[in-house]
C-alpha cells in the first residue's frame, strides 16, 4: 500500500471528492466522531487507527487517477499473485509432510491444521478464501469473453485451480460463496455448465465433510453466544457504542472458557464500536457500492458486492488490514466510472457511467 500511495502521488493530476471518497473518509473518522460526544476515555480509541488508513487515500487516488489505470493488467497481475500464494501453500504443504511422516496427506484433518496452525505468513482462511473467490471470477468471466481456443484452455485450467484451492485453503463460509456465486454466473453465460459444476462441487463437499460438518456446528454455536452478548453490550451503549478497542475487554464463556468478545459481523462490530453513528457510516457505504456495481451492470462487480456482503454477516472481515485494504481497493476500482468488462455485462449493453 505505501509503494501505492507513493506512485499515486507522483501522477495525480486531479484533485477532486466524491461521494464514495467522502463515505470512506467517514468511516476512518467514525472512531472519533463517537469518542467526540461519548464519555468513554481515549484510551479506547486509538490514537490513529492504522488498520483504516487505506480509506483515506485509496479511494481518493483511485477515482482521481481512473483515466490512467489498466484494469485488464491489474487484474492479471492479481491472479498471478493468488497463483503465487497458492504455489507457496502447497510447497510448503509437501514439506510439512515430508518432515512429519506420521502425517498423511488427508484433506479432511491434517491440511487445514497444517496450514492454519503451522504455516509461515498464514492468512486466516476466509482472506485467503475471498482472494481466491474474485481470482476465480475474474478468471471464468475471461473464460466466457475469449473467442480463442487456446485462451479459453488456460482459462479453463486456471479456474479448475482456484475452484480446488477454495477447497484446500478457503473457510466453510468463502467455499459455499465461491459455489453460489459461480454457480450465478454459469447459469447467466454458460447454463450447460451448471450441472457438471454442482456434481463436482458436491462431489468435493462430501470429501471434506466429516471435517464440514464438525467445524460447522461449533462455528454456529460461539457465534450464537458472540451474537448475544454484542447485542447485550449494544443495547446499553447504542448512540456511541464502546470504542474499537474496548470490544476485546468483554469476555464470553465458551464451552467452559472465557474467550475476548469478537462480534464476527461487520455491522454489530460497527454498533459496538461506534454506535448508531458508525452503523450509518457503513451502511450508506455498502449501499452506495452495490448501487453503483448495479448500475454499471457489472457482473464482476456485482460479485464482489454478494462476495462482501456474505462475509460481512459472518466475520469482522474489515477490521485487519487484510481484510479492509482488499474491500477498499476492490470497491474502489470496479466502480469507479471506467468501463468494468464492458464485454462481460449482464445486459451486453455499454456501461453506464456513474458519477
Amino acid at each position: 500500500m505505501g509503494i501505492l500511495v507513493i506512485n499515486c502521488l507522483l501522477v495525480i493530476d486531479k484533485k477532486n471528492l466524491n461521494l464514495i471518497t467522502v463515505l470512506f473518509l467517514l468511516f476512518f473518522l467514525s472512531d472519533y466522531t463517537s469518542l467526540l460526544f461519548s464519555n468513554r476515555e481515549l484510551e479506547f480509541t486509538s490514537a490513529f487507527n492504522d488498520v483504516k488508513i487505506s480509506c483515506l487515500f485509496i479511494p481518493f487516488f483511485i477515482y482521481n487517477l481512473k483515466d490512467k489505470l489498466q484494469l485488464k493488467t491489474i487484474l492479471s497481475f492479481y491472479i498471478l499473485g493468488v497463483l503465487v500464494y497458492i504455489l507457496y501453500c502447497l510447497l510448503y504443504y509437501v514439506y510439512f509432510c515430508s518432515v512429519h511422516p506420521n502425517y498423511t496427506i488427508q484433506i479432511d484433518n491434517y491440511l487445514f491444521w497444517a496450514i492454519e496452525n503451522r504455516f509461515p505468513g498464514t492468512y486466516h482462511r476466509t482472506y485467503i478464501g475471498s482472494y481466491i473467490l474474485l481470482a476465480g471470477v475474474i478468471v471464468l468471466l475471461r473464460f466466457f469473453k475469449t473467442k480463442l481456443i487456446s485462451s479459453k484452455i488456460s482459462y479453463l485450467v486456471l479456474f479448475i485451480i482456484f475452484f480446488l484451492s477454495i477447497f484446500f485453503l478457503g473457510s466453510k463460509l468463502t467455499m459455499g460463496l465461491f459455489t453460489g456465486i459461480i454457480g450465478l454466473l454459469l447459469i447467466t453465460n454458460y447454463r450447460f455448465l451448471i450441472i457438471p459444476f454442482l456434481v463436482v462441487a458436491a462431489i468435493v463437499f462430501y470429501k471434506i465433510k466429516d471435517w464440514f460438518l464438525r467445524t460447522l456446528e461449533k462455528s454456529i454455536g460461539d457465534r450464537n453466544i458472540y451474537f448475544e452478548k454484542s447485542i447485550q453490550i449494544i443495547k446499553e451503549n447504542l448512540l456511541f457504542g464502546i470504542g474499537q478497542k474496548n470490544i476485546k475487554h468483554n469476555m464470553v464463556e465458551i464451552n467452559g472458557e472465557l474467550t475476548p468478545l469478537i462480534p464476527h459481523n461487520i455491522f454489530l462490530n460497527e454498533l459496538l464500536s461506534n454506535g448508531v453513528w458508525g452503523f450509518l457510516v457503513i451502511i450508506s457505504l455498502f449501499s452506495l457500492i452495490i448501487y453503483k456495481s448495479i448500475r454499471l451492470r457489472s457482473e464482476l462487480a456485482i460479485a464482489f458486492c454478494i462476495m462482501i456482503l456474505g462475509i460481512a454477516f459472518i466475520e469482522d472481515y474489515i477490521y485487519m488490514q487484510r481484510g479492509l485494504f482488499f474491500f477498499v481497493f476492490f470497491s474502489s476500482l470496479l466502480t469507479c466510472n471506467f468501463n468494468v468488462d464492458v464485454d462481460l455485462s449482464f445486459f451486453k449493453k455499454p456501461l453506464k457511467k456513474v458519477s
